[in-house]
C-alpha cells in the first residue's frame, strides 16, 4: 500500500524516465538511425535545465496534487499548455545561452516536446489513475463533529488514491457520548461489525475524552491505529482546521523565532526585488499614461494595511477602480466602486501590484506570506473569525499559500474563513521550501486565474 508521498516520488522518477526516453526518441527520429550513448549523454547535459523547468511547471500546474484533476480532458489540456510554454522558454534559453554550448538543438527540442506530450499523455492521463488506486484500502472510523471533518470525510471517500476510507462516521453530538459504558459499547460494536483497523478522532473535543482510554488500549495492543483528526485534516487538506486552532495550538505548534530562515528570506526578497524594481521603472510611464487617459483620478492609491504583529503599514498600488475604497469587497452588494477598463488588465497581469516592490525593499512585506488586509477589512474579519489575527504573527506577503489554493480572491466572511485556514497552515509550516513551492504555484495563478 503506497502512501501519497511515496506515489509522488514514483511519479517524479517516472518523469525522469520519460524525459530521457523522449530525448532518445527525438534523437532517433532526427538522425533516422540508432543514437549512440555519447550523443544522448551530451544532450541530457544540455537539456537538464529544460527538465528542471518542466518539473517546476508540473508542480505549478498541480500535476503532483492528484485530487485536483477531475477529467482526462482537463489533464490533457494542461499537459499541452505546459509543453507549449516549455517550448517557448526553451527556445529563449537556447538563444541566450547558445554561445556556451556547441549544441543548438532546435529541431530536437521540438521533437522532444512532441514525443514527451505523447508519452506523458499515455502515462499520466491513461495509466496513472489506475496506478494511484490502492490495492486495498484500510477501513477507517471517523469520530468528530464539525463541518470541517465532514469535508475531510467527503474528500477522502470521493478519491481513489487515498490508502484508507471512512466506512463509518460516529458523530459525537448524535451519539451523545456522556455515559462512559454506553459510549464505549457503541464504539466497540462499530469497530467489530465493520472490521475497522483505523480510527481518526477529534481529541480536542471534550466529548471524546471517555473514549480515549479504550482506544489507547486497542492501539497499544496493535489492534487498531489511532490518529488525531486535526493532523489528518491538515495533512490531506493542506490547511488548518479552525476547530483545532487556539492559544494552546499556537504555543505548541508555531515557531516564531526562526532566525536563519528569516535572514535567508530577507536576502532573497532583496535579490528578487531589484530586477522587478527595474521592470517597474521601465513600465511606469506607459501605465501612468494609460490610467490617466482611461479615467479621472490619481495614478497611485495609498492603502493602510495590517503588517506583522498588527503594525500599520502603507502599500502603494496603481489605481484600478473609479476611486479608492477601503471598506467593501468588490462583489459586495451596492458597492458603487467599479474596476476601470485599464484597471481590469492591470489586475489580470498583476502590474497594479508592481509598486509594492518598494514595501518589499523596505521590509514591510515579503514576496511570500499571508496577504495583508486593509484596516477596515481586517477589523471586520477579526471580529467574525476567531484567532484571525494569528496570521499576522509572520510578515505578510504579495502571494501566499491561500492565494495559490483558492481559485478566486475571497469576497465574503465564509471565503475568508477558508483563507485563514490556509494562512494558519503557512504560519505553522513555513520554510524556504514551502516558500519556493508557493512561488512556483504563483505562476499558475498568474496564467490561469479568472478572477481579479
Amino acid at each position: 500500500m503506497l502512501k501519497i508521498k511515496s506515489k509522488q516520488i514514483i511519479l517524479f522518477i517516472s518523469d525522469i524516465i520519460l524525459f530521457v526516453a523522449s530525448l532518445y526518441l527525438a534523437l532517433f527520429v532526427r538522425n533516422f538511425d540508432r543514437t549512440d550513448s555519447l550523443a544522448l549523454s551530451d544532450h541530457i547535459f544540455v537539456f537538464f535545465p529544460i527538465f528542471v523547468i518542466l518539473i517546476a511547471l508540473y508542480y505549478s500546474f498541480d500535476f503532483y496534487d492528484f485530487e485536483l484533476f477531475q477529467t482526462k480532458l482537463k489533464k490533457f489540456s494542461r499537459l499541452v499548455n505546459i509543453h507549449v510554454f516549455l517550448l517557448f522558454i526553451s527556445f529563449t534559453y537556447f538563444y541566450i545561452f547558445s554561445s556556451f554550448t556547441s549544441l543548438t538543438p532546435k529541431t530536437i527540442l521540438f521533437l522532444f516536446v512532441v514525443v514527451n506530450v505523447l508519452l506523458s499523455t499515455i502515462w499520466r492521463v491513461m495509466l496513472v489513475p489506475s496506478f494511484l488506486k490502492p490495492l486495498k484500502k484500510v477501513k477507517t472510523l471517523l469520530i468528530a463533529d464539525s463541518e470541517e471533518y465532514n469535508e475531510l470525510k467527503e474528500t477522502v471517500n470521493s478519491h481513489n488514491f487515498y490508502p484508507f476510507y471512512f466506512v463509518s462516521h460516529l458523530n459525537v453530538k448524535e451519539y451523545e457520548l456522556e455515559e462512559d459504558d454506553t459510549a464505549v459499547e457503541k464504539l466497540r460494536n462499530i469497530l467489530e461489525e465493520n472490521k475497522i483497523r483505523q480510527v481518526v478522532i477529534d481529541i480536542r473535543d471534550e466529548r471524546t475524552n471517555n473514549l480515549l482510554p479504550f482506544l489507547y488500549n486497542l492501539a497499544s495492543q496493535r489492534k487498531i491505529d489511532v490518529f488525531d483528526a486535526a493532523g489528518v485534516y491538515e495533512d490531506i487538506m493542506k490547511k488548518m482546521p479552525m476547530r483545532g486552532v487556539g492559544h494552546f495550538w499556537f504555543f505548541e505548534s508555531v515557531k516564531l523565532n526562526i532566525r536563519a530562515y528569516e535572514f535567508a528570506k530577507r536576502i532573497i526578497d532583496i535579490i528578487l526585488s531589484l530586477p522587478i524594481f527595474v521592470v517597474w521603472i521601465i513600465l511606469h510611464s506607459f501605465v501612468a499614461l494609460a490610467i490617466k487617459l482611461d479615467s479621472k483620478g490619481v495614478i497611485f492609491v495609498i492603502q493602510e494595511r495590517y503588517g506583522q504583529g498588527g503594525k500599520i503599514i502603507k502599500l502603494y498600488k496603481y489605481r484600478t477602480m473609479t476611486f479608492s475604497d477601503e471598506g467593501m469587497w468588490l462583489k459586495e452588494k451596492n458597492n458603487p466602486n467599479k474596476v476601470t477598463r485599464v484597471g481590469y488588465w492591470l489586475r489580470k497581469s498583476r502590474i497594479d501590484e508592481l509598486p509594492q516592490v518598494l514595501s518589499v525593499l523596505k521590509g514591510d512585506i515579503s514576496f511570500i506570506g499571508p496577504r495583508p488586509d486593509m484596516l477596515a477589512f481586517g477589523g471586520r474579519l477579526s471580529a467574525a473569525i476567531p484567532f484571525y489575527m494569528m496570521r499576522y504573527t509572520v510578515r505578510p506577503g504579495l502571494s501566499g499559500w491561500a492565494q495559490v489554493n483558492q481559485e478566486l480572491p475571497p469576497q465574503s466572511i465564509e471565503e475568508n474563513k477558508i483563507r485563514t485556514q490556509y494562512d494558519l497552515y503557512y504560519v505553522k509550516n513555513r520554510s524556504l521550501i514551502l516558500d519556493f513551492f508557493i512561488m512556483v504555484k504563483t505562476f499558475k495563478v498568474l496564467v490561469l486565474r479568472n478572477g481579479m
